[in-house]
């Protein structure tokens, strides 16, 4: 509960509300679709500032991109014809295992990047997909890769405007483990190849809920390059997601366990992807 909240605003622009957020950064929060401010426990926190008005909500294609605004919600975009045209089930099928249908109707895309939750399905899949952000912050409009926005010190608060994907043939996958449908992942794991005559010519691997960031494991991918696609890839990528993993402990899973769920699930989810080319 935000017990000492006494100051909400609803800006009408970015650059009004990314003042705001300037004007007192240690007291103030972004509200997107209410899922994380809801449940957060602070008496830090003075001021909201509502991006509701920003009109954020749409998504756009381009010659070779498409253009998702931060606010466009999780089921909204699983579902939209442009992203299903584009990565066929693939968000459509892993944005499924996202909470509840109230809580993907409420969660937005942004807000589900923007607290740096090392369990987000959401963050995995569009690394996965080798997806970026536009952000808003001091030197204005910036293209930024998700890992990236990751790595910003805390202090540094930038408005997501937007996440842009790229059409660019790749296959993607993504297999999760939690306790039950509702929980968050013990561990996910996002997996994109892009085949060529039959051989992986790139990879990207990403490994969620470890319980850091997600992150791209560069090993993996680079090991995976030139792999043939064929009944004996899953089990080698299984192997070598094993070998690489690199995580930790917590209350919900230790290092050893999450590191074998890890490259089951790469087991899985290659699985999946040799099915599909």
């Amino acid at each position: 509960m935000l017990s000492n909240v006494n100051e909400y605003f609803r800006p009408e622009t970015v650059e009004e509300a990314f003042e705001l957020m300037q004007r007192d950064r240690d007291h103030s929060i972004f509200l997107s679709g209410g899922t994380i401010v809801a449940l957060m426990e602070s008496s830090r926190i003075e001021k909201i500032i509502d991006l509701k008005s920003l009109r954020l909500d749409t998504v756009s294609i381009t010659e070779d991109e498409i253009v998702v605004g931060a606010s466009t919600t999780v089921e909204s975009f699983r579902k939209d014809p442009l992203i299903r045209r584009e990565f066929g089930d693939f968000f459509y099928d892993a944005f499924s295992l996202v909470g509840s249908w109230q809580i993907r109707n409420m969660a937005t895309i942004g807000g589900s990047i923007a607290p740096k939750l090392g369990w987000s399905d959401v963050s995995t899949c569009l690394l996965a997909a080798g997806s970026s952000l536009m952000i808003y912050g001091v030197d204005g409009y910036q293209r930024m890769l998700i890992s990236d926005y990751f790595s910003l010190p805390a202090g540094e608060k930038p408005l997501i405007t937007h996440a842009i994907l790229k059409k660019d043939g790749w296959f993607t996958a993504f297999e999760k483990f939690s306790k039950t449908t509702f929980d968050i992942a013990t561990v996910n794991v996002g997996l994109s190849i892009r085949p060529e005559h039959g051989r992986i010519r790139a990879a990207r691997v990403v490994c969620g809920s470890r319980p850091q960031y997600p992150a791209r494991f560069e090993s993996v991918e680079a090991a995976m390059v030139d792999l043939e696609i064929n009944d004996v890839m899953p089990s080698i990528v299984r192997s070598l997601v094993y070998e690489s993993f690199i995580g930790g402990s917590n209350m919900t899973a230790s290092f050893e366990y999450r590191k074998h769920l890890a490259s089951v699930l790469a087991q899985r989810a290659a699985e999946k992807l040799k099915g599909m080319i």
